[in-house]
């Protein structure tokens, strides 16, 4: 537990070793799938609703949205040249989701472990991958923007639906 620990401290310190040495360590990857539950799960905490379905479904989303980040990140990185293969990323981009428990804190929690958890998800792919930091930054922004296009599109199609609906409902 020590390990897991200092490792956390190191991520959150962006240094730059502790990258490839988690990816590196295949023993590893329980830890990085339990911070990212567990971060999930901190930050679900001061959320509406059920409390334990919350935290429960934050931790359980969490660990399968690091599954499918990670598959993505990866077909990216093979785009741009990238040596690391699936088991070396996930590991780091596991450790990589501690930020997100920072959503406990009301108001700017939630935006600012994003954005540092972003910035540790660019040190660990460029480190794991071996790229330049541009490169790592467009593996890891690439798909981000591409997930927010497609958010934004579907809030727009639901709302006009549900607009739609009400209309249909006068």
């Amino acid at each position: 537990m020590d390990q897991v620990i200092e490792r956390v401290q190191r991520v959150l310190r962006l240094d730059n070793a502790v990258f490839t040495e988690i990816a590196d360590d295949e023993s590893a990857l329980g830890p990085a799938i339990g911070i990212a539950a567990l971060a999930s799960a901190i930050a679900a905490i001061t959320g509406q609703g059920n409390f334990v379905g919350r935290v429960v479904g934050g931790a359980i989303g969490a660990v399968i949205g690091l599954f499918i980040w990670t598959a993505i990140i990866l077909a990216v990185s093979k785009a741009f040249g990238g040596k690391a293969n699936y088991g070396q990323l996930v590991r780091p981009l596991g450790y990589s989701s501690a930020p997100y428990a920072l959503a406990i804190i009301p108001v700017l929690g939630a935006l600012v472990g994003a954005i540092w958890s972003l910035i540790i998800q660019i040190r660990a792919v460029r480190e794991v991958n071996e790229v330049g930091d541009g490169t790592a930054i467009a593996i890891v922004l690439i798909p981000f923007g591409i997930l927010f296009v497609l958010g934004i599109i579907l809030v727009v199609v639901a709302g006009i639906a549900l607009l739609s609906l009400l209309g249909a409902a006068e």
